[in-house]
């Protein structure tokens, strides 16, 4: 959840944004991932060692762990100097782990946005790479099949009533998104979808959510892995 410091309720917070202190699939731990707790005199030192690629916040404040980050786009790297048929023999890294990646937080760690943007950059060259290995192992036909049946899946669920989009939480205390701005976002994508204009992923990926509760709410979970696949699809169709 956001911290709120601007005195207003609880549900006037965003809760879904990329560069943010607090989101659900990079900035925020993930589910069941304990808080980084924070970090000894001389766990800071060492981390401090780590890696350089990235500008990193002030001591006092935190931000992306610096070994998490430069491991893992190590391991991109690694992907995309393969050539596209040979794609498979890096499992466990693709357009989606990029998109889904979440960083613990430490003390002096790096900034949230360029790491952000950088990992944007690569989910869009991995998304490239894996229709070229698609189209070449199944060709063509069989790519275009794939990306009827998703818009397919998507748009049912898009062309659902307001309010009736996504499960709202199990419990009735519970704190999810706001189902008035998922609904207009929602909206704006149909509009997209169904007109000739190319969707600029970037739309989805910087969505901002307030939060809200019971009947007020959706499900954050489903609402994020719904919104993954939109930009999966975008990504796809360029």
């Amino acid at each position: 959840m956001s911290e709120n410091t601007s005195g207003s309720s609880p549900a006037d917070q965003p809760t879904r944004t990329i560069d943010g202190l607090d989101t659900h699939t990079r900035s925020r731990s993930a589910p069941g991932q304990r808080a980084p707790a924070p970090q000894t005199a001389g766990q800071a030192t060492a981390a401090q060692g780590v890696g350089r690629k990235f500008s990193r916040v002030t001591e006092e404040r935190w931000g992306y762990d610096p070994a998490e980050v430069d491991d893992f786009l190590d391991r991109v790297d690694a992907v995309l100097v393969t050539t596209a048929g040979d794609l498979r023999s890096a499992p466990g890294v693709g357009s989606r782990q990029v998109r889904e990646r979440v960083f613990d937080r430490v003390q002096g760690g790096y900034e949230s946005a360029p790491v952000d943007a950088r990992l944007d950059e690569l989910e869009d060259q991995l998304a490239d790479r894996e229709r070229e290995a698609f189209i070449h192992e199944h060709g063509p036909e069989r790519w275009e099949e794939h990306l009827e049946l998703l818009g397919q899946t998507l748009l049912g669920r898009l062309n659902r009533p307001h309010g009736e989009r996504f499960r709202q939480p199990s419990q009735r205390k519970q704190l999810g998104y706001s189902v008035a701005d998922v609904d207009v976002l929602c909206d704006r994508i149909t509009e997209h979808f169904r007109s000739d204009e190319d969707l600029d992923p970037s739309l989805v990926r910087t969505a901002v959510f307030r939060q809200a509760q019971a009947q007020r709410c959706y499900e954050e979970q489903q609402v994020d892995a719904f919104l993954d696949r939109v930009v999966e699809l975008i990504l796809a169709l360029r």
